[in-house]
């Protein structure tokens, strides 16, 4: 399946790059599924010093990648991490990529299988201003004409229904938007959610 690329996803729909560099230890072994350009991987190695991998399935943004003196792998995260061991990460990223993808249960598990902590991220479609934006007639995600993969809506409530479907327990949760993290009212106000999971 076709992922977004990290890189080409706007700044402004990339709050969660900071608040996922917070939330990884110094020199954690990192795996990021659908890198994109490279971009959060190079930000973890330099404020983190992580010993970083990715696997991306952009030839053109593997080699960004590898630009960036970065170990990635071109590779379609749906067919499974099977060259990867069992714990052989301390966290294993999919940042704005799960509403992409077609089968995100087995990622999912994947990703708990070779890391101790799955961190995710996605657009909350919940927030008052996309259903607001429906409500008047938009669509949710990239239009028909865009050329970009389909977008699955992701809600705070369906993530949350999804944990449990994958065996695993919510450790920490953080909520964005424009103007910085939220507190309250999260699934009506935030732009942005970043979960770190750990097996039940």
């Amino acid at each position: 399946m076709n992922t977004p690329a990290n890189g080409s996803i706007t700044a402004s729909k990339r709050l969660d790059l900071q608040a996922i560099s917070e939330i990884i230890p110094k020199g954690a072994r990192v795996l990021d599924l659908g890198c994109g350009d490279g971009a959060l991987l190079s930000q973890l190695v330099k404020a983190r010093q992580v010993i970083a991998r990715g696997v991306e399935l952009s030839e053109v943004n593997v080699r960004a990648c590898i630009a960036r003196g970065l170990s990635v792998r071109h590779g379609d995260i749906e067919e499974g991490l099977a060259d990867y061991r069992d714990g052989a990460f301390d966290y294993v990223i999919l940042s704005q990529t799960l509403a992409f993808l077609d089968k995100p249960e087995p990622v999912v598990h994947e990703m708990l299988r070779v890391g101790a902590h799955a961190i995710i991220s996605f657009e909350n479609t919940g927030c008052i201003h996309r259903r607001m934006s429906v409500l008047f007639g938009d669509s949710v995600g990239n239009g028909l004409c865009s050329g970009e993969p389909r977008m699955r809506p992701i809600t705070l409530n369906q993530f949350h229904s999804f944990v449990g479907c994958v065996n695993a327990q919510v450790k920490q949760a953080v909520y964005l938007n424009q103007n910085g993290p939220v507190t309250r009212l999260p699934a009506l106000r935030a732009d942005i959610a970043v979960y770190v999971l750990v097996r039940e």
